[in-house]
């Protein structure tokens, strides 16, 4: 049995500190996770943790206990931090890509003991997303929160925003992920300092329902583009057997690379591409690998041409281009004729909120405060490393 052990402050914890707990679980059979006492975090930085030493063991304890099984969380000793090392005689000590500096100390505690521990580096994750100080920045905001808008059709996730701050007086808001204007659904927005906690919504699968029609294919890949191919009249029945379609979509599910699609803000040489595109323009893009969590079919298809599906993935799936895709693969070409976001991780679109019921004396009744968004967003992350696809891309 190896036992690993990893130590940190683990203040305000975030999906940073949750990835870096499960690279040093993976490195072994269990693990110690050590908190650092609140009067050696000071010691070693100069401040107080945001949380004090037993807010921080509850939290992490409270995430952690019913999840990982064979993960022990314990408190460091004041006086002397590297004797739970000798307490534990874990066979590797994992650190992360910002401990550098207990190297030396740790060299000297095996050269000075009988202890015979392996070192092992961690990868750093999304560093410049998973900043404890931007987050603390968010908390200490009394303007900061979250807005779930359930956005209607026709609308830009920037007029949104705009409509937003007409609405609460602000300057400083933002969304966690565009919605092109023909999709409806969960727009994630940001306001006040939670601006700085936009990316962390990234890390999160998401969910869509996505009604596919069959048999037409369009430059922009939905309804609102140039038809280009058609092959069916619209009242046309696709013959293509349900269970045949569900083993294609079967395909679909896990890590893959796509290609995006012409019309959409991905940049290339500092043009974003549907400005290409509108150009007439066709230009070499990179693929970006994505994961499917799971795409399933709607048990109402009868062979008409409109197929309804769910769809998990992680953020930065164009739709547009796996409905394409999915087309390519049926030979019936196709594209999405409506398309409605329903979650990002533990958000759901049930919990949102329409523009129109949002005023001046309302708004904050309706605000999601940065610690309780924080608290879902771990949760989520926690729970996209421990499904079938255990590891979010990284």
């Amino acid at each position: 049995m190896v036992k690993v052990l990893i130590a940190g402050t683990f203040d305000v914890i975030h999906p940073g500190h949750l990835n870096l707990i499960q690279q040093a679980r993976a490195l072994g059979d269990s693990l110690v996770i050590v908190l650092a006492r609140d009067i050696n975090v000071f010691k070693t930085k100069g401040f107080q943790p945001y949380y004090a030493e037993s807010q921080r063991l509850a939290h992490l304890r409270s995430l952690l206990n019913d999840k990982w099984p064979n993960v022990t969380i314990v408190l460091g000793g004041a006086a002397d931090p590297y004797k739970i090392i000798r307490t534990e005689k874990p066979e590797i000590v994992a650190l992360g890509y910002d401990q550098q500096a207990f190297v030396g100390g740790l060299s000297d505690l095996k050269l000075n003991s009988s202890l015979n521990f392996k070192i092992e580096r961690l990868e750093p994750f999304h560093e410049d997303v998973c900043k404890g100080k931007n987050i603390k920045k968010a908390l200490l905001d009394a303007s900061a929160g979250f807005l779930l808008v359930d956005k209607d059709v026709d609308w830009t996730s920037h007029d949104v925003v705009a409509k937003l701050r007409s609405i609460t007086g602000l300057r400083q808001i933002g969304h966690a992920g565009t919605l092109d204007p023909f999709a409806t659904g969960l727009l994630i927005c940001a306001l006040g300092q939670a601006t700085k906690m936009i990316d962390l919504f990234h890390l999160l699968p998401k969910e869509y329902a996505a009604e596919i029609r069959l048999g037409v294919e369009s430059d922009t890949y939905d309804r609102t583009g140039k038809i280009f191919k058609s092959k069916f009249p619209i009242s046309h029945k696709i013959q293509i057997p349900h269970d045949q379609i569900k083993k294609i979509l079967a395909l679909f599910i896990g890590k893959q690379q796509q290609l995006p699609p012409m019309y959409s803000a991905k940049k290339v040489a500092g043009k974003k591409l549907y400005q290409l595109a509108r150009l007439g323009k066709v230009v070499e893009r990179k693929a970006s690998e994505i994961m499917i969590y799971d795409l399933s079919l709607k048990d109402d298809y009868h062979q008409s041409p409109i197929i309804n599906l769910q769809v998990k993935c992680s953020a930065g799936t164009y739709i547009r281009t796996l409905a394409h895709d999915l087309g390519q693969s049926l030979g019936t070409g196709a594209l999405v004729e409506e398309l409605k976001r329903t979650a990002i991780g533990d958000f759901k679109v049930e919990q949102a909120v329409g523009l129109d019921r949002l005023h001046h004396d309302n708004y904050r009744q309706f605000c999601l405060p940065p610690a309780t968004a924080l608290a879902s967003i771990n949760s989520a992350y926690l729970e996209s490393l421990t499904t079938a696809y255990s590891r979010p891309l990284l």
